[in-house]
This record gives structure tokens, sequence and C-alpha cells, in this order.
């Protein structure tokens, strides 16, 4: 990767112009069909033959880079790639800002989340989480993102924010309209009607709770957060949006890793009794199911400038899409990268970001998934997809890939 002073190259084809397998349809920046909603055939397609892909959209070009390396690079140039994309910033949303402001936000959201916040939790998460599975067992399996995987993640999510377990259910649906507000602002996307008032009211909801936090001197992300916030270390609008952002990003991403979670077990049933015995190896499969399955696909920067990448120059100013997903697959760094490998090393996988844009909520999820791990190999015998049920994949943006819905029978330890 490096910058261009005076460019005259000539642009590349735009991927619905490009010779694509007959069993594969053209890589697209929306899938409206669902066609790219296991993309990693497209994937390994565009990091031989279109490493840096160029797409047609009705606003302006995007640009897509899949191969590891590449990706890397531009995840270490923030000063080249930024990633305050749309101006002015719609939402204090850690993801959306350079430095400074992205700095001084994120050392205030790290003095926040500290290990004994995070610890805080661990019981409750460990209790919900036998309860949820008891619950499937009981029944002989069901639908994992409703019956387990959703409720634990939203159940954690408000208590490290410390908000009623009573109003979980309304902040859900907040928050997806905040999501569809903050698409639509920013890029276009199509609203929900009502999206900005709804937003509105999650924001107030937040503020007001902020203000019972600061009261109770509550010890949880929340209460801290809500400390900083009257000591002037943020403004009204950044406390509440942070609390959002939050909310959305601890709880969306962890609900489709852990129903992966049940997807791979499925597949490798000898791992079910080999952490049974080996409960400790549970974090090496946690780090390969975020390197082989990471639920966040794609990150999105702006380029400050011109900029060469595998013999393409991106033009200054130009939207990029750096695939993280794909590059989790790219067998120059991951040999075999293709398979689920619990063995294999994961240093350097993207599964939880990278950078300075690191995912601060990663020793979170991977306590729920370490726990939702430990719990499924201590209590079952097998995990089966049911044939009865196809499996429904996210479609969309893509910026976020993995199954919205999936059925599995669940045989236990005994049974």
């Amino acid at each position: 990767m490096s910058t261009v002073t005076e460019s005259t190259a000539i642009s590349p084809p735009y991927s619905h112009e490009l010779e694509w397998p007959t069993d594969l349809p053209a890589f697209k920046v929306i899938d409206e069909d669902g066609s790219q909603g296991v993309p990693y055939a497209h994937y390994a397609w565009m990091r031989e033959h279109a490493p840096v892909l160029r797409a047609q959209t009705p606003g302006e070009d995007v640009w897509f880079v899949s191969r590891y390396q590449d990706v890397r690079k531009a995840l270490r140039a923030p000063k080249v790639f930024s990633s305050q994309v749309t101006e002015p910033v719609p939402l204090t949303f850690l993801t959306l800002f350079d430095a400074p402001n992205h700095t001084r936000l994120r050392q205030v959201v790290a003095r926040a989340f500290t290990p004994k916040s995070v610890a805080m939790v661990e019981d409750r998460v460990r209790e919900n989480a036998a309860r949820y599975l008891d619950e499937m067992i009981a029944a002989g399996g069901g639908e994992v993102a409703t019956a387990y995987s959703m409720p634990l993640s939203m159940s954690t999510i408000s208590a490290i924010l410390d908000v009623p377990a009573a109003d979980i259910d309304k902040m859900k649906f907040w928050s997806d309209e905040m999501f569809t507000y903050f698409a639509r602002v920013a890029r276009n996307a199509p609203g929900s009607g009502e999206d900005e008032k709804n937003t509105m009211e999650f924001f107030d909801y937040l503020q007001e709770n902020l203000e019972r936090l600061y009261r109770e001197n509550s010890e949880a992300v929340g209460g801290h957060i809500a400390r900083m916030w009257k000591e002037g270390l943020l403004s009204d609008k950044e406390a509440r949006e942070l609390c959002g952002f939050m909310f959305v990003a601890g709880h969306d991403t962890t609900t489709l890793l852990m129903t992966m979670a049940f997807q791979e077990f499925a597949h490798h049933p000898d791992l079910l009794g080999r952490i049974r015995t080996n409960p400790d190896e549970a974090e090496k499969f946690v780090e390969e199911l975020a390197r082989f399955r990471g639920s966040v696909h794609r990150t999105v920067r702006r380029t400050k400038d011109d900029v060469e990448i595998a013999g393409t120059v991106i033009p200054k100013g130009a939207v990029v899409r750096l695939l993280i997903a794909s590059a989790n697959r790219d067998e120059t760094k991951f040999p075999g990268a293709h398979e689920f490998d619990m063995d294999r090393d994961t240093e350097g996988h993207f599964g939880f970001g990278y950078g300075i844009h690191s995912c601060i909520g990663s020793p979170l999820a991977r306590l729920e998934l370490r726990v939702t791990t430990k719990l499924l190999s201590s209590r079952l015998e097998s995990i089966a997809i049911d044939p009865d049920h196809a499996i429904e994949y996210m479609h969309g943006n893509n910026l976020t890939v993995g199954p919205e819905r999936m059925h599995v029978l669940l045989h236990a330890v005994g049974a």
C-alpha cells in the first residue's frame, strides 16, 4: 500500500462488469436478495482475482479491499483511511471518529469498561445462560437466536449499563430504530418512517437512566459514564449516545457469534467432548470462532489521499470497505483458513477489530462466548441443525453477517 501524489491511473471495471464464476453473482454493496448471506466464496474469488474491487451505487462508488495484508495496512493508517466517513459525524459512535475525538472518547469509555465492571456481571451471565439452555433442552431444541443468544446478550449488556430488566424489549426496539436512523442519515439507507422520533425517545430514556445511576453511585459501566458526564468529561449528547452505541455494539455482534457457536459444534460434534474433558480449551474455541465466523464483516473508511493497493489506485475521498472477514480467511496468513481448526495459531485475527478501533467491549464478548462454550460442552452430547428449518441468514448492507434464525436439535449428556 502506498500513497500516490499524482495519479493518471485508469479506474478498474465495476464488480458487475467482471467475469464472475457462473455460480457466483457479482458482488454487491447492498445484498437485497440474500445471495451474499454466506459471502466467503465471493471473498475467496475477490482475493485471487480482484483484491481491490470497485462497486457502483447511486450515490458514489464503493471500493472493497479483501486481502489480509492490505486490510491490516489500511487499519494501521488512520491518517490515510479516515473513520470519519460522514461530516459532520451524526452520532457519538466510537467507530465514526478519528483522533483527537476518538482518542478522548475511547479513553473515557475505557475508564468505564474496567475488569471489575465486567466481572460484576459474570455470575449473572452464567445463571442466565444455564436457564436459557435448560429451557431449550427441555424442548429438545429450538431456534437459537431467540431462545438463547439474543436474550443472553441483551440481558448482559443491560446489566453492564445497569438498565432495568423490564425495559429490555423496549430498548431492543429503540436500538434497532437508532441503527436504522444512523444508516439513513449517514449512508442514505431506507428509514422506518419514525426512526428519528424513536431514536430521540431512546436518548431521552438513556439520559434519565444516567441521572438515576449517578444518584445511586452505580459501579456498572453505565454508572462510570454517568459520573464522567457529571464531571464534564462528556457532553449530554456524548453521554447518552455513547450508551446507545454500547447497547447496540454489545448485543448485536455477540448474538450472532453465540448462535454460530452452536453451528460450529453441530459441524464438529467431537469438540463438545473434547472441551467437556478440557474446559480450558474453550478459549481456543472462542478465538477460532471469532476468526472463522466473525460477525462483523466490513469496516468503512474514506481516503484522505490517492492510495495504491495491490496495483490499483483508489482516489482521494473514496469510500472504502475493508473486508475484515475476508482477511480472516486469507490462506497467506492462516493456512487452511477455510477450515475451522481450534488448534491453529489465531494471533492477528480481526474478529474483535484491530488497532485503534479494536473492540473495547471484547472482554465482555469473550466472557459470554466462553460461558456459552463451556456450558454447551458440559450439558450437551450433540447439537444438530434441524433439517425441517432452513437457516435464515442476514441480508442488507452486510456490515454484520450470520444466522438470524437457526433451529437446532439438542441431545443432553446422559439423556
